[in-house]
């Protein structure tokens, strides 16, 4: 994959990226069990992604052995792709999900690094928009965040949190948890508390992880990676002093914990999609200026919050409103007009006076059809309903 996008001065100051052959062994060294089911393509070493797979034959041929039922030619067609675009993933092996029992299990992962050509800037600006863009866009990043090894380390360890955590799916648990979320928060507790392992525990990059994914549930309707409460607790626990001694092994444990406490249900995931997409889609079909766009960012948000029913679209209001401030260029021009500034007032003073502790439940022929699917591939078994409990409250951010 070309990505055809020149180098800046800004990029280049993001450093080097990081030394894979180094990530590697430390994670074979840190995970000795994993040396024969966690699979990492090096594209410093290897050209060709068909090099890259090639040279896993003998690990793969042993994993078939082990596993006759294991999928692996689908996942090696996934990992060459991801390989070819320097995209960072991280593929399952498993077996088939219409196999009828109640657990899949995911044998083995093939992951993918972020490309060398992923400097600072260009996650940050994928990660948001899409598209290549100066830090002095909408949203903002601060120039101690502009470090391209250490955005290169996140996102392999945001990958390799996925590798070393959900092993198996427990089918039925879908009818009321959101498995994709579940899986972004292990992943991101993982990858954060091993950031402030590696950087220190007064590094600001958690909380830009954690406002950028909240900012992308309301921009991008990007509701799987909202993990912005998993981050929210590790950034606690950091703050307590409880995660620079942990090992590989437990920061892993803890991270699957965090994760089983703070991501949505299904129904907050459909609540949450319903909520944004208006939003998403007004910034679609409008063609707005830079200032314009985020007055009106601001205005849906808090007439949003202020009206739900969900606690979930509360919350990520309610940070949302508290934080954006902070990632608004100083030179853009305040476009508010008065009716905005008056309505983003008194909806953001109804959202701070607001509680809901009950998540409206998902109804009709979708939820009906997924259910009875389920049922098929499993069969039908009780789940653990986590639907309405109540959400972990952290202490909230500091108001820009």
């Amino acid at each position: 994959m070309d990505l055809r996008i020149p180098r800046t001065p800004e990029d280049d100051a993001g450093g080097a990226p990081l030394d894979l052959a180094a990530a590697i062994r430390e994670f074979y060294s840190d995970f000795p069990e994993h040396k024969d089911d966690v699979f990492i393509l090096n594209h410093q070493a290897f050209t060709r992604g068909r090099d890259a797979i090639e040279a896993l034959a003998p690990q793969i041929a042993a994993l078939e052995a082990r596993h006759p039922e294991a999928k692996t030619g689908m996942a090696k067609s996934f990992a060459l792709g991801g390989f070819e675009g320097k995209l960072p993933m991280s593929v399952n092996i498993s077996e088939s999900m219409f196999n009828k029992k109640s657990e899949s299990q995911i044998f083995a992962r093939i992951v993918i690094p972020a490309g060398d050509q992923f400097s600072a800037t260009l996650l940050k600006s994928i990660f948001v928009a899409g598209d290549h863009q100066p830090n002095a866009r909408f949203p903002t990043m601060a120039e101690a965040h502009n470090n391209t090894e250490m955005w290169q380390r996140y996102v392999l360890d945001h990958e390799l949190g996925h590798a070393v955590t959900m092993l198996t799916l427990d089918k039925q648990s879908m009818k009321t948890s959101s498995f994709g979320n579940k899986a972004e928060c292990e992943a991101d507790a993982y990858s954060m508390i091993r950031h402030y392992q590696r950087y220190g525990a007064g590094s600001s990059f958690p909380e830009y992880v954690r406002d950028l994914r909240n900012m992308n549930a309301v921009h991008k309707m990007d509701i799987t990676h909202w993990t912005s409460r998993a981050v929210q607790k590790v950034i606690d626990l950091n703050k307590e002093d409880k995660l620079k001694d942990l090992t590989p092994q437990e920061a892993r444990d803890l991270a699957v914990k965090i994760a089983q406490e703070t991501h949505l249900s299904t129904d907050a995931e459909h609540n949450v999609g319903k909520a944004f997409k208006p939003i998403v889609m007004g910034t679609m079909t409008q063609k707005m200026a830079d200032a314009d766009k985020i007055a009106y960012l601001r205005d849906a948000a808090a007439r949003t919050g202020a009206e739900t029913k969900s606690p979930a679209v509360l919350e990520i209001c309610k940070l949302y409103m508290d934080t954006i401030g902070r990632y608004i260029p100083a030179h853009l021009p305040q476009s508010k007009t008065p009716e905005q500034a008056q309505n983003i007032a008194e909806n953001t003073r109804l959202m701070a006076e607001k509680e809901l502790a009950r998540e409206p439940q998902m109804t009709g022929l979708g939820r009906i059809f997924r259910d009875a699917i389920l049922d098929v591939q499993s069969g039908k078994g009780a789940a653990q309903n986590d639907n309405n409990k109540k959400p972990p409250q952290g202490p909230k951010p500091p108001r820009s």
